[in-house]
């Protein structure tokens, strides 16, 4: 499990902290509440009245939490807040420094958080990107297929050409048995009329792990199902799972275009009521896989296996819209 779950003396000074940020320019915006109460039903599983939930101090945060992981995640968990809403007050940053200077910690996303306060853009995508699921993905891409390999992927990405035999290896699965994750993948391409790896503008092969857990995960591929495919992605990422959380609100919340790959919206969770709930919910849910699928996971070790049975055996549990 990439999510530490604190205690219930932990969560209470976690939550009075993540209120004193988000009410560090005024009152609790309507968005915000609702986040604070998704983290208390779906991650926390805690009851506490958040009206009744005081401010905290940056020293009375440090006594009660001493594990630096629990201190990193608490500080990831306030910059994603902050990101909720549209514009982040510069108050709301400064309560978040306070409390990170406290805790000793410097967090990834607390750089981010710097880099879009101050529109250094051009840094924020950049560590976003490498930090959350794509550049991790062509990590993985170049270890396993060397230089040329990434060349090959993205030239048929680029439409320069097509690689036939990884594309072959993908229109294959065509004949692969019903119910396993291959048949299903094949589906999911047809469906959606989407290219297949090694065909012209197909995707990369090393973001098929993003395809598939739209499979695993029961996700379709509208904008807010596609929201939640990240959320449940950053929720069973080990590795820097905020900077994923802080790609989605950027590109849905800010309408802050990131890659090719995803369009951007601003003020989409603000139209859409208990859409955070669910973003927070996925998040949940994938912080309950027992696999970061984005670590090396060999799915094509898998293809042949049924979907409901590598549900079982990753601890996906069932999703319901």
């Amino acid at each position: 499990m990439s999510f530490l779950i604190p205690t219930h003396e932990q969560a209470r000074a976690g939550l009075r902290a993540m209120k004193t940020v988000l009410t560090a320019a005024g009152e609790l915006a309507p968005i915000r509440r609702e986040a604070l109460l998704a983290i208390q039903r779906h991650l926390l599983r805690t009851e506490f009245d958040l009206d009744a939930l005081g401010p905290i101090t940056p020293e009375e945060l440090a006594a009660a939490i001493d594990e630096p992981a629990l201190r990193t995640q608490l500080i990831g968990g306030m910059v994603t807040l902050t990101l909720t809403s549209d514009v982040v007050d510069d108050a709301e940053q400064a309560a978040i420094e306070s409390f990170a200077a406290a805790l000793a910690v410097e967090s990834t996303t607390l750089a981010q958080l710097r880099n879009f306060q101050t529109e250094r853009l051009m840094a924020l995508r950049f560590d976003v990107i490498r930090r959350s699921l794509a550049g991790p993905a062509m990590k993985q891409l170049y270890e396993d297929q060397g230089f040329l390999g990434v060349v090959k992927n993205f030239g048929s990405f680029a439409g320069l050409w097509e690689n036939t035999a990884l594309a072959e290896r993908y229109r294959g699965l065509a004949d692969y048995p019903e119910g396993t994750l291959g048949k299903e993948l094949w589906r999911f391409y047809g469906a959606n009329d989407f290219k297949f790896p090694g065909e012209k503008h197909g995707p990369p092969e090393g973001l098929l792990t993003h395809d598939l857990s739209h499979i695993l995960g029961g996700y379709g591929t509208d904008f807010e199902s596609e929201g939640l495919v990240l959320a449940f992605q950053a929720g069973y990422k080990r590795q820097d799972p905020f900077s994923v959380l802080v790609f989605l609100l950027l590109n849905g919340q800010h309408g802050l275009r990131l890659t090719a790959f995803a369009d951007p919206a601003r003020g989409f969770y603000n139209d859409k009521p208990g859409a955070i709930d669910e973003v927070v919910r996925a998040f949940a849910r994938g912080a309950r896989v027992t696999v970061d699928l984005t670590d090396h996971w060999d799915f094509w070790a898998v293809m042949d296996r049924p979907v409901a049975e590598l549900r079982r055996e990753y601890g996906i549990e069932p999703w319901t819209a």
